[in-house]
């Protein structure tokens, strides 16, 4: 791709990770449609991975498996929880992207957080490094959402547990 197809693929990712949450499609079983990761592809979140950078192929199941798991389980405390503003930046070797999350509760309390995402692809088009960052508001929505808070800090699997713990609460099997 030339740089002007790579801008245009960098905008269309970015759209079809907002596009498939607005419309809840994610907690649905939907992929980002444009999405594609290199078979070496890194993942790092000072939230999730702490210092380490952990690769996508060896997280134990899928992103696309995973984001439907977070989404589905959050929906249960949030059933409107969805980006509120969302706005991206493409470049020619990937985009940066900032996400306002809200919901309100089932009892109707209002609670969000941001989320800022640095994606970066190889000439191919394909994810090489998803790196994310939460600002502090995500630890107490998490408390509500699924009963657990981060740092998680190089150890996703208590996340991963509270999230399959809330889904399996509400009849929803692995």
């Amino acid at each position: 791709m030339n740089i002007e197809e790579r801008i245009a693929h960098h905008r269309c990712m970015a759209e079809s990770y907002r596009n498939t949450y607005l419309r809840h499609g994610v907690q649905e079983g939907e992929s980002y449609e444009a999405w594609k990761f290199a078979a070496d592809a890194v993942y790092s979140s000072p939230y999730f991975t702490g210092e380490h950078e952990n690769r996508i192929s060896e997280l134990g199941v899928s992103v696309a498996s995973y984001a439907t798991m977070e989404a589905k389980a959050y929906s249960f405390r949030f059933p409107d929880w969805k980006p509120a503003d969302f706005k991206y930046w493409p470049a020619e070797n990937g985009f940066v992207m900032k996400t306002r999350w809200e919901g309100h509760t089932t009892e109707g309390r209002k609670m969000g957080f941001y989320s800022y995402g640095f994606i970066e692809t190889n000439d191919a088009g394909e994810i090489t490094r998803w790196e994310t960052h939460v600002n502090e508001e995500y630890s107490a929505f998490l408390d509500v959402a699924i009963g657990v808070r981060g740092p998680f800090l190089g150890n996703h699997t208590p996340y991963l547990e509270a999230l399959k713990r809330v889904l399996a609460e509400h009849g929803i099997a692995l």
